[in-house]
């Protein structure tokens, strides 16, 4: 059996599916398939079975990529990582913390439960956040939420500052390249370049086309009142994971 080394992180929504695709086409790199196995997330195992996840690895390429974006969120993992695999390296894909909570409101509110109901039943963004109090402090809610917990934290979850200070405390610096979604749309071939000399890989292996994945239906902007409650909440967020990544990344999207 093959053991992965290389992860995907990044909170769900921020481009992790894209970052999967355009590995995925290289020949030297060998992607999960499910995407997100979940494995070392035990609130949220996809593949629960340790002989089938690591089944999924079994490949002579350089490298073994496991995407499962719950890693990033869940604080119990990258401890498990370490652990198991302390030379693994990480591609760290962010976005807007604002761009990305209402990206995954809206993906909680088209997807459907098994009773046929959305992931989210909470109509409105604005109540959804002035939800996320409670529910985080909430053992019952924690224990009964439709989905994974962090999903339903959506500026929680996007406090990309706490999530990455956990696994650069854990991991050398040089294991981590850090892009954001922004800076993968708008400059594409530097951007996969940068991948490539990061993974020590033949930039020729990676088509140049970027893959469309996860495209969902256009929604109107969050108002007002939820852009005052995430401002209050992010404050300077973007500096602080600036600090973290060493570069001041492109948040425009």
């Amino acid at each position: 059996m093959g053991t992965p080394n290389l992860f995907i992180l990044g909170a769900g929504k921020c481009g992790t599916t894209t970052l999967y695709h355009i590995l995925q086409r290289h020949p030297d790199v060998h992607v999960c398939d499910p995407k997100e196995p979940s494995f070392f997330c035990s609130p949220f195992q996809v593949i629960k079975n340790p002989i089938v996840y690591f089944k999924l690895f079994r490949s002579n390429r350089r490298y073994r990529v496991d995407a499962s974006h719950v890693y990033f969120s869940n604080p119990e993992t990258a401890v498990l990582l370490r652990d198991l695999f302390p030379q693994a390296r990480f591609l760290l894909i962010l976005r807007h913390p604002k761009a990305r909570a209402h990206s995954l409101y809206q993906h909680m509110r088209r997807a459907l439960h098994s009773d046929g109901r959305p992931l989210e039943l909470i109509e409105s963004f604005s109540e959804a956040l002035a939800a996320e109090d409670e529910r985080f402090i909430s053992s019952d809610f924690a224990t009964h939420c439709r989905q994974y917990f962090w999903n339903f934290m959506y500026m929680r979850s996007s406090c990309y500052d706490v999530q990455l200070s956990r696994y650069l405390a854990l991991f050398p610096r040089d294991h981590f390249m850090i892009i954001t979604l922004a800076e993968l749309q708008r400059q594409p071939a530097a951007t996969i370049a940068e991948i490539a000399r990061f993974l020590d890989l033949d930039a020729a292996g990676f088509d140049r086309a970027i893959p469309v994945a996860n495209v969902a239906p256009a929604y109107a902007a969050f108002d007002h009142g939820c852009d005052i409650t995430m401002e209050r909440h992010f404050g300077d967020l973007t500096a602080r994971v600036d600090a973290l990544a060493g570069r001041s990344l492109d948040w425009s999207r």
